[in-house]
């Protein structure tokens, strides 16, 4: 059975984003850079406010966004975000003691989007992010 061209489409871009994430974070596996993938969105998407996430997911291509969006509840409960170090930790506590991310997961996961977004897409995340986390967006 063949697959639609959206889905090859969607699929091929991510691998792309997951290749480009193992080699920045300097990650053993494309396994991991999924995990990180994955726990990085979710972290991003529990900090900011419902209005902020849906701005960020819909920035994202069709696949990531939903990769975003999974298990996410509207008006679920929030944490703010004081520093990179404080997210980092959270992305500690998501991934748990398995899989440690490395300390500048957060960077390389936004040096994934800054390089791989439309220059559209990739402002309106960039604006979109909580004060603390727009230097790794930059760095």
């Amino acid at each position: 059975m063949t697959q639609p061209y959206d889905v090859e489409f969607a699929s091929a871009q991510y691998q792309k984003w997951l290749v480009a994430l193992k080699e920045k974070a300097m990650l053993a596996t494309l396994n991991q850079a999924q995990a990180m993938m994955r726990a990085f969105m979710a972290e991003l998407r529990d900090s900011v406010t419902d209005e902020d996430a849906l701005e960020i997911a819909n920035a994202l291509p069709a696949l990531a966004r939903g990769i975003m969006l999974e298990g996410w509840r509207l008006g679920g409960p929030k944490q703010t975000v004081a520093s990179p170090e404080e997210f980092h930790r959270r992305l500690v506590a998501r991934l748990g003691v398995h899989q440690p991310p490395p300390d500048d997961l957060a960077r390389a996961a936004f040096a994934v989007w800054r390089e791989a977004l439309p220059p559209e897409a990739g402002r309106t995340v960039a604006a979109t992010l909580p004060a603390a986390l727009r230097p790794l967006w930059t760095a």
